[in-house]
This record gives structure tokens, C-alpha cells and sequence, in this order.
């Protein structure tokens, strides 16, 4: 049966958002709590820069190429440079960097400890509805690029 479209069920940046919620949660039901060190609020800092960066060259590549951003939507084209050069998922890095971000800016051990959940969701459900589309799509081409780029990074 040919796809019309991605079989995303969820959009990501609310599956990031959940596992900040329900961290948040898990540090006012046990009383986690951890005073980050200055390094670590600059280290927070950078990777949530490093986040909006690698998002907006990520839009503006995608806007170039006339595409969608939306995973739920089917890809005009297969993007292969800017930020794809690297990572065949640049803005679901930037959401993996933002959240990381936000647990160390918060000292928030139960937002880092939903990352691994969260995480598994994008890669195993997220990512491979859309990979399993773009192979459908763009067939060899998408074959040759899967080889060239990684997944994450």
C-alpha cells in the first residue's frame, strides 16, 4: 500500500513537551532537585543557542527547497544540504538539544531522566514513519542519502 503521507501520530515538539511535563512532575511527586553549577547554566545556555541555531538554518533550508517542516505532511523534495548534510533529522536534534537544555537549566533530574523516553519515541515511532515514507517517495535517492547522512548526527 503506497503512503500518502508520513504515519506521524504525534507532533514531535508535543512528545518533547510531554517528557518536560511529566519531568516536572516526577521532581514534585519525589523531591528531586539539583542546584546546577555555573558551568552548567553555560552549558544549558550553549546548548539551547546551539537548539534555536540549528532549527532556524534548519527552516530556512526547508523554506529554500519549498518543502514542508510538518512531519505529517509529505516532503515535495528530499532536502540533502545545509543542515541535512549531517543529520537527516536537524530539528528533532535541536528539540533533543533544547530539552536537554532545560533540564539542566531547571536542575531537573526528572526532565533528563524523560529524555530517554522521549528519545525512543522520536527514533522509533517519529523518525521511522517518516523514513519508511521517504523510502517510498524518493526510493534510490533516499537510499544514497541514508548512506551519506545519520540519522542524529
Amino acid at each position: 500500500m503506497a503512503l500518502e503521507h508520513p504515519q506521524v501520530r504525534m507532533p514531535p515538539p508535543l512528545i518533547h513537551l510531554g517528557g518536560l511535563l511529566v519531568g516536572y512532575g516526577l521532581d514534585q511527586v519525589t523531591g528531586w532537585r539539583f542546584t546546577p553549577a555555573a558551568w552548567l547554566d553555560g552549558l544549558a545556555l550553549g546548548l539551547a543557542l546551539a537548539a534555536v541555531v540549528l532549527s532556524g538554518w534548519t527552516l530556512i533550508t526547508l523554506r529554500r527547497h519549498r518543502t514542508t517542516v510538518l512531519p505529517h505532511r509529505a516532503a515535495s523534495t528530499l532536502v540533502t544540504g545545509g543542515p541535512f548534510r549531517w543529520s537527516r533529522n536537524p530539528i528533532y536534534l535541536a528539540f533533543t538539544l533544547l530539552h536537554l537544555a532545560c533540564g539542566l537549566a531547571l536542575g531537573s533530574p526528572g526532565m533528563l531522566i524523560m529524555l530517554v523516553p522521549v528519545f525512543y519515541v522520536m527514533d522509533r515511532h517519529v523518525i521511522a514513519a517518516e523514513e519508511a515514507f521517504h523510502e517510498q517517495a524518493f526510493g534510490t535517492q533516499w537510499q544514497h542519502y541514508r548512506k551519506q547522512a545519520r540519522r542524529w548526527l
